[in-house]
């Protein structure tokens, strides 16, 4: 028992898991169970319906599904995405959680954990081979044996995105940005005339760790929390956290911010894309979701936007590939769900062609290759598709967090520590990297006693 109520405080940091926006408000007060128009009535909890582009792109999925399916309504749930993560918790909790829930493939063990015999469906009754092998991420949608998930909406990784004005007036080349030293040397142009060159966040948000894990310490060390591409044992032997890889790249990164001063402190991504789309930064490391973001913000910006893949890592004499995580967003359906048949036909309609098709325009790369590598889209979506050419060309395996149920908890360890070490605080960075592996030894060792 004490094991289980351990396992549902460390839910409530499940925050600092994700990577984008929003979630569901209550279902008993959203849902009409008189049901007086004859429809089945299905509720949809996502994170990035805030959105402008993902919210065009998800209205009109649902046009488009009740032109073919008349008798079913879905309902997105949305809020902001600082109480996504937790809602859900509380939601599962209460028994009142939405009938589909999207998350990313590493909050699908954390969450499925909250309740005694787990949260969600078995999908594997419902999904082919055939169409598993086409949806990129699927293959981080099963937990102890069980498909959990569907990866029937959108994907990304990330690059960097550059002004190409302002690099040309600098005289860069974007094409000659290979290794974090060429960047730093390019970063130097404008740091060196009083301005900035990139915004990075630094606060709550889980981006403070994840922006430095995915452009630096992962490509190095292959796992912040475990080595070996975050895999198994999760043990506190296994704990990778103090290495002298992420060490050196925690130095780095306190460096490029603090002495180099090639980087403006944000309390919030909408921050840096902000001075990016503003001409006050020539670089910002995101996703392709960041072209249906500047189209959206203005459509005149895009002639002068390029993007480049995330640069190697060049230490100690070898050379590392890069190996940023994989951002698929996939869909639970909960066990309370009384149309489960209905909510999956309406997820597996998410990976056809005409949906595929629609969930383009939200910026991010539709999840079946399929559709993704056809000649319509990559003639329509020139800037994202550029993504999906780094991982064939540019990246080694992607790498995601470990989909562990102590990863909110752990998660929260590394963001306290990374708050002194990447803000003005500038922390020793040997000492907070030493002081975090103790904290999160403690928490898989304890694990392990109950």
């Amino acid at each position: 028992m004490k094991k289980r109520v351990r396992i549902l405080s460390v839910l409530l940091c499940v925050a600092m898991v994700g990577g984008l926006v929003a979630c569901g408000s209550k279902k008993e007060d959203k849902k009409d169970d008189g049901n007086e128009d004859g429809k089945i009535k299905l509720t949809f909890s996502t994170s990035v319906y805030v959105e402008e582009p993902h919210q065009k792109a998800i209205d009109a999925l649902l046009e488009a599904y009740s032109k073919k399916e008349p008798n079913v309504s879905i309902e997105i749930l949305g809020a902001g995405y600082d109480g996504y993560w937790d809602n859900i918790t509380t939601e599962i909790l209460a028994n009142n959680e939405s009938d589909m829930i999207q998350v990313y493939p590493e909050n699908i063990s954390t969450y499925n954990a909250i309740r005694e015999g787990g949260t969600f469906i078995d999908l594997s009754e419902y999904m082919s081979d055939e169409l598993k092998e086409k949806l990129v991420g699927q293959d981080m949608c099963d937990v102890d044996g069980k498909t959990l998930a569907i990866s029937s909406y959108a994907w990304g990784t990330t690059g960097i995105f550059y002004r190409k004005s302002m690099l040309e007036e600098a005289g860069i080349d974007p094409e000659s940005i290979k290794t974090q030293e060429d960047f730093r040397e390019a970063c130097e142009k404008f740091t060196s005339e009083g301005k900035y060159a990139i915004g990075v966040v630094s606060g709550t948000h889980a981006f403070t760790v994840s922006e430095w894990n995915r452009l630096i310490a992962r490509p190095v060390s292959n796992g912040l929390y475990f080595p070996n591409g975050e895999s198994e044992p999760y043990t506190a032997e296994n704990v990778n956290v103090n290495a002298p890889e992420n060490v050196w790249a925690a130095q780095w990164w306190q460096d490029f911010i603090l002495k180099d001063k090639a980087a403006k402190l944000v309390t919030d991504k909408k921050d840096s894309r902000e001075m990016f789309w503003n001409g006050e930064v020539p670089f910002n490391m995101d996703g392709p979701w960041f072209v249906g973001m500047s189209k959206e913000r203005d459509e005149s910006l895009m002639e002068d936007i390029g993007i480049i893949p995330q640069f190697d890592i060049v230490y100690e004499g070898e050379t590392y590939k890069p190996n940023p995580t994989n951002y698929p967003l996939v869909t639970m359906i909960s066990k309370n769900c009384e149309h489960p048949e209905e909510a999956y036909a309406f997820l597996e309609w998410m990976t056809t062609d005409e949906a595929q098709k629609i969930i383009a325009d939200c910026g991010m790369i539709p999840s079946n290759t399929d559709y993704s590598t056809s000649e319509e889209y990559i003639n329509n979506h020139e800037l994202e598709h550029a993504i999906v050419d780094f991982m064939q060309n540019n990246y080694t395996d992607l790498v995601a967090d470990p989909n562990i149920p102590q990863l909110g908890e752990i998660s929260q360890i590394m963001l306290d520590a990374a708050q002194k070490m990447f803000s003005e605080q500038a922390a020793d960075v040997q000492s907070e990297m030493d002081t975090t592996q103790e904290k999160i030894e403690e928490v898989m060792n304890r694990d392990a006693a109950e």
